[in-house]
């Protein structure tokens, strides 16, 4: 597969740092004295340059660091600034190796990015967090994937990106779909790991983890970054502000400040990537919680099934996969790509807890409040239902006056669509968990032919789950 050929024959070095970045180190490591934090942030602005010092830094035993690290400002301490400056002048120049207009989005990526960390580290200061270090880094490094299909120079990234700029409206993960065969977070992830980033760089980077408070700062501050830079215009950004105001506990006026404050910040840096200032939230959003709303938006496009992918995942299913993880995800990604079901949850059942809790998801990278799917089954209600015999359904307009009222309210939420799939799965008599999946907008409707295949490919998934279990000792 692309994706697997691109991690294998990943070079962290193909990053580059940007020529601003070489003319601001220089001066202030000529200083006498120059604050480490100051030296920090010269650093943290090119995603770049802090790739290497990282991995320098971690690929160096030390007596004072017998864990890996974390912050940009432990890894440049025990380094040194010789150090620090030889693995600057090693890195190729943007402005060398990257055409104007690669430049320009690998400049925007690199602002964006610098955006994110800042406001990570703001989140978890204000959080009182351990190590707030760890959290802006793994933040810095969240658009890892785009960065290097960006320095490698693959054209599917340009056509990714020209179809964000020209076509607001379009979710990220669609945009994905249809321009590069892939996902970025899932290459960033792959890249991560080939690399041996730090752990909170790279579970942040899996959306499962937005159930945890740590990983979920880095992807909400990855989201607001993203939707600063795009004018507070793109879908979704109502969602990601109320979770962040939810998981700050304040209000949308406090937010906004603690938001403008950071932008403010950034702005000062803002021309270094080439930008003019970003402009802070709109006031009507402090004032009235109600503007945070997203408006319904017709859909550009809906995903369109791939039978060579769903082939391929149904003979993957019948196979000897091994690994559960592969095959859960192997399975989910039959779903989405073969079926084109835009979102998809594997959920996990905790029988003494009576929870279902997402697994694993796919089609959902940029929607970090969805990705914390979980439902108590004591609230009852279809899901519930579900779980206390074998069975499958599909809510769609023939049944929803019928049916939607047995939806537990906290699904609707999370959720917002009228329709959907859902199948529960057991394994040796007992209930194990169970796969949803929707296509996000009305648009996009569920039909027959999807619904049978979702069923098809849950079967077969089943099985092989089950044909695993036995094989696994004790």
């Amino acid at each position: 597969m692309w994706l697997d050929e691109v991690i294998a024959t990943a070079r962290l070095d193909t990053l580059p740092v940007q020529a601003r970045t070489r003319r601001e180190l220089a001066r202030v490591l000529a200083e006498e004295d120059a604050p480490l934090g100051r030296i920090t942030l010269v650093v943290m602005s090119d995603p770049g340059l802090a790739l290497r010092v990282l991995q320098r830094a971690n690929a160096v035993e030390h007596r004072y660091f017998r864990r890996e690290i974390v912050g940009l400002e432990d890894a440049i301490h025990m380094l040194g600034l010789r150090t620090l400056a030889e693995l600057e002048r090693q890195a190729p120049l943007a402005e060398d190796v990257l055409d104007a207009r690669r430049l320009e989005h690998y400049r925007r990526g690199c602002g964006r990015a610098l955006l994110a960390a800042r406001l990570a580290l703001d989140w978890a200061e204000l959080e009182r967090d351990r190590v707030p270090a760890e959290i802006a880094l793994a933040a810095l490094l969240n658009n890892l994937g785009e960065l290097y299909l960006l320095a490698r120079g693959d054209a599917r990234i340009n056509r990714y990106l020209e179809m964000m700029e020209e076509h607001p409206d379009v979710l990220p993960h669609e945009a994905e779909y249809v321009t590069l065969s892939t996902s970025l977070e899932a290459l960033g992830y792959g890249l991560a790991c080939a690399w041996n980033l730090p752990e909170m760089a790279r579970e942040s980077m899996r959306g499962r983890n937005a159930r945890h408070p740590r990983p979920l700062y880095v992807m909400l501050a990855t989201q607001i970054a993203r939707h600063a830079f795009a004018g507070w215009r793109h879908p979704g950004q109502g969602g990601d502000l109320r979770l962040v105001s939810e998981l700050l506990e304040c209000d949308p006026a406090t937010l906004c400040d603690r938001l403008d404050r950071v932008l403010d910040r950034f702005n000062e840096r803002a021309v270094l990537y080439g930008l003019k200032p970003l402009e802070t939230m709109p006031r009507a959003s402090a004032a009235d919680d109600s503007s945070w709303l997203d408006r319904r938006r017709a859909a550009l496009f809906c995903l369109a099934p791939r039978t060579d992918e769903l082939e391929r995942v149904a003979a993957a299913l019948t196979g000897r996969i091994e690994d559960r993880e592969t095959l859960v995800l192997d399975w989910l990604h039959g779903l989405h790509r073969g079926l084109g079901l835009n979102r998809v949850v594997y959920a996990a059942l905790d029988a003494d807890r009576r929870t279902l809790t997402a697994e694993q998801l796919v089609g959902t990278d940029f929607e970090p409040g969805f990705n914390r799917f979980s439902l108590s089954l004591d609230r009852g209600g279809l899901f519930e239902r579900l779980m206390t015999a074998p069975g499958a359904l599909w809510l769609n307009a023939s049944n929803r006056t019928e049916l939607s009222d047995q939806v537990p309210k906290d699904v609707k939420t999370l959720t917002r669509v009228e329709a959907f799939m859902a199948r529960s799965v057991w394994i040796g008599g007992r209930p194990v968990g169970l796969v949803y999946a929707d296509r996000r907008s009305t648009d996009c409707a569920l039909d027959a032919r999807a619904y049978q295949g979702f069923l098809h490919l849950s079967a077969l998934a089943e099985t092989a789950l089950e044909r695993l279990v036995s094989q696994t000792p004790g």
